[in-house]
């Protein structure tokens, strides 16, 4: 079911991989304005050209990833009145790229050409946010940062509390898009520090939930809980078959499953990454 944004804020389809309804970006209308995410750099100049005219105070990022931050550097370059709001530990990625650009090549070599490459961000163009920090954007928006670790340690998600919505990032996973394997990419996803993340994010009551992939949804409650118990089956599943079967052999016998027939290849190498993932987390639990 596809919920109405409210006047103030805006879903834009981001056309991640040239694809629609995959990757979202949220323009926040108060008396100053507001990105959340910035979409891959392959498709930054068609959004760049979406937001000409916009006077941007703020782009927040709820993490790195490539098509959650890539697109930024472009968009700062367009908006040089607007600030990139990052978690501390996603500083240096966007000042220089290199490490997370290798990480994408290595995580998915056949999806890196999708995503683009990041332009460089100059360090007086970004600021940390820290959990609790509040950005005050007029009209009575508040956008709270929520740091929100498991997807990636330099996550975080955004709570706009007068209307109980949460820009959640990946901390919940995807909706209403092909991709329902939960999000367990590489190099880092914390199974522990995720499922603390959704117990946190279930305490803050919110009402909807904005996904980056993709769109308003809610009601918020059993969407949370229902992600919690498929990410633990999903990675029970995973460490059943690494008993018996190789890397090579799970991500044949996962995409052999009925429901990825009909995949796009571009859906398929998404589905791969997060089996990929998800055994590497596996293996670093055991270490």
């Amino acid at each position: 079911m596809r919920i109405k944004c409210p006047p103030w804020l805006e879903t834009i389809d981001a056309h991640q991989f040239g694809q629609l309804r995959t990757g979202a970006v949220y323009l926040v209308r108060g008396a100053r304005t507001a990105l959340i995410e910035s979409g891959t750099s392959a498709a930054a100049p068609r959004l760049a050209l979406r937001l000409r005219g916009t006077d941007l105070k703020y782009v927040f990022v709820t993490h790195v990833h490539l098509d959650h931050a890539g697109g930024a550097g472009i968009l700062a370059s367009e908006h040089p009145e607007a600030t990139v709001v990052v978690h501390r530990r996603g500083v240096r990625h966007l000042i220089d790229s290199r490490r997370l650009i290798d990480g994408a090549r290595g995580a998915s070599p056949d999806l890196f050409d999708l995503y683009g490459e990041p332009h460089p961000i100059p360090k007086d163009r970004l600021l940390v946010s820290e959990d609790g920090d509040q950005f005050e954007l007029g009209d009575g928006i508040v956008l709270e940062t929520v740091e929100t670790s498991g997807h990636a340690p330099h996550h975080l998600c955004f709570f706009e509390r007068s209307k109980r919505i949460l820009f959640c990032g990946d901390a919940v996973g995807n909706h209403g898009i092909p991709v329902n394997t939960p999000l367990t990419v590489p190099p880092r996803f914390d199974l522990e520090a995720g499922l603390a993340t959704l117990r946190r994010l279930k305490a803050l009551e919110p009402r909807l939930l904005a996904f980056t992939h993709f769109g308003l949804a809610g009601p918020a409650a059993p969407i949370l809980e229902d992600y919690e118990a498929r990410l633990i089956a999903w990675l029970d599943r995973l460490r059943r078959m690494s008993k018996r079967e190789s890397p090579d052999e799970i991500v044949e016998s996962v995409l052999a499953d009925p429901r990825y027939a009909g995949m796009n290849p571009v859906d398929r190498m998404a589905v791969e990454m997060c089996i990929r993932g998800g055994l590497l987390s596996i293996a670093a639990s055991t270490d």
